[in-house]
């Protein structure tokens, strides 16, 4: 079993971001997924925890900010999809110059590149990487099977579905992303990268992204 809680991020323009602490109960292993900005806040919060992976769904710089942070304070690996790996460093590919050019980006290496299909084992609990590309090249969800919770990135969103606009992406894969999780087994619980949180059953029945005819082709 895992506990899951909840850090919203508050970029300087008001826009949020989810972080999430996730820890297997029986040992205490944690993971942070998506360390969205360098705050003091969060490392108070992983204080006295196990912390042993930074688990990044994707490379956009409002997921990424803080993980040179989390990683110097806690030793954690740093995760993230082989495609993806560029915009650990790419400031044009990852947003941050247009969006956050007077600052310098805290830029951090990869421990652990993963494809579809990957597990990681955080403790007890088994972790699976699912590939979902559209948003961008290397998106991915974290599935944490046993417990039924996902965690989705920007690549699904309660009632939406990530822009394709952005570097890397791309409608099409967007839509065939969406219906590889639809048709998962089972009611995840899923923490998207913005706003509340949702189901996916709730998703397969009312998110207009999961039921267009375009997203098998």
């Amino acid at each position: 079993m895992i506990t899951v809680e909840k850090h919203l991020a508050i970029m300087g323009n008001g826009f949020t971001t989810n972080t999430y602490i996730v820890t297997d109960e029986e040992t205490g292993a944690t993971a942070v997924v998506d360390p969205s900005l360098p705050e003091d806040t969060l490392i108070q919060k992983l204080a006295g925890k196990d912390v042993q992976y930074i688990l990044l769904t994707h490379g956009h710089f409002d997921h990424i900010c803080g993980v040179k942070l989390v990683k110097e304070n806690t030793g954690a690996k740093v995760v993230i999809h082989k495609d993806e790996e560029e915009m650990l460093h790419d400031v044009t590919k990852n947003e941050f110059q247009i969006n956050c050019g007077e600052y310098e980006f805290p830029e951090v290496d990869a421990d652990v590149l993963t494809e579809d299909g990957t597990e990681i084992m955080l403790g007890n609990t088994k972790i699976t990487v699912m590939h979902t590309p559209g948003h961008s090249m290397g998106g991915v969800c974290y599935l944490f099977t046993d417990d039924l919770v996902m965690f989705s990135g920007d690549t699904l969103f309660r009632l939406c579905a990530g822009r394709t606009d952005l570097y890397g992406g791309n409608g099409r894969q967007e839509l065939r992303s969406l219906r590889k999780i639809s048709e998962l087994e089972g009611d995840y619980k899923v923490y998207p990268g913005h706003e509340e949180d949702t189901t996916l059953d709730f998703e397969r029945e009312n998110n207009r992204y999961m039921k267009t005819r375009f997203r098998n082709k």
